[in-house]
């Protein structure tokens, strides 16, 4: 397991009873209250979270009562997936408000300590011409810069942003890892299917930088949808840790890059792999002689 900070009742005596109280608390609350949406204060972006097919209900609760909630049954719902260990869908099923809206950014919020949100952004603004850069050199990137600079000629207003979406999407061929893996593309007119999808991934109905529907899937369940790209993928990274799971083999260098290097989160002492570390020398040095030239 990667992540590394995951709280845990303070004595082993009432574990099991704290966890079926409020397993059975969230269950009954899943069943009384209908979904809702929460305000945001963040900066505008292409999209926000998507809240089709979810109907209000009349004795639905409010965004301020679903963050009430879900801040209260926090070390519960901990308990509950490190040590019953349900499947996902099992724990949609009894938390369903953390997969509406931001829910399952600030779940990660409240295991790390950070705003994934806010740091993806942060990082992105320091390095994302860096990271293009290097990729530049790089066999296979052609298309995705391709894609980013058309993106950006359609609506320039968006070109720090589009710079977003396009070093996310570099980040696993530059660690030679795939992007496929991660975000898989559909026709805009296909049904998305879970079916095989065990680990959690992203799939974007049409391309990437013209999507504004990506739907995060993981055991074969479709989890939450979203219109816009870097919200999905802060939800996709943030699933590993909500739902305590390693990260796949074939990203793993990628994921531990985001860890590590764009949320600096290091507690767990693994070692930085030789291509993250490859990675940070070429953005760094990039970002030297960028300043110089000014």
């Amino acid at each position: 397991m990667t992540a590394e900070l995951v709280p845990a009742p303070s004595t082993a005596s009432n574990v099991a009873a704290a966890i079926k109280q409020g397993v059975a608390a969230a269950a009954a609350a899943a069943s009384s209250s209908g979904d809702a949406d929460t305000d945001s204060d963040e900066p505008k972006k292409k999209g926000r979270p998507s809240t089709s097919g979810n109907k209000p209900a009349e004795n639905e609760k409010s965004p301020e009562e679903i963050s009430e909630y879900l801040e209260e049954t926090f070390d519960v719902r901990r308990s509950f997936i490190t040590l019953e260990m349900p499947s996902i869908p099992e724990v949609k099923e009894t938390y369903p408000y953390l997969f509406r809206n931001k829910h399952m950014l600030l779940e990660f919020q409240r295991i790390s300590k950070v705003d994934i949100d806010h740091a993806i952004q942060e990082y992105c603004v320091k390095y994302a011409p860096a990271i293009l850069a290097v990729a530049r050199k790089m066999p296979g990137a052609a298309s995705i810069l391709r894609q980013a600079e058309q993106a950006k000629e359609e609506n320039a207003t968006l070109r720090q942003y589009w710079d977003m979406v396009s070093a996310i999407c570099l980040l696993p061929l530059l660690h030679r890892e795939n992007l496929v893996e991660m975000v898989h593309e559909v026709g805009e007119d296909d049904e998305v299917d879970a079916t095989g999808k065990i680990v959690p991934m992203l799939v974007s109905k049409g391309n990437i930088f013209s999507s504004d529907q990506f739907f995060l899937i993981a055991e074969e369940t479709v989890l939450q949808e979203f219109e816009e790209f870097t919200m999905a993928f802060g939800s996709l990274f943030a699933s590993y840790w909500v739902f305590n799971m390693e990260y796949p083999r074939t990203l793993n260098n990628t994921y531990m890059f985001v860890q590590k290097v764009m949320l600096h989160l290091r507690g767990d002492q693994t070692p930085l792999p030789p291509p993250c570390k490859m990675l940070v020398q070429q953005l760094t040095k990039w970002s030297r002689e960028h300043r110089k030239k000014k």
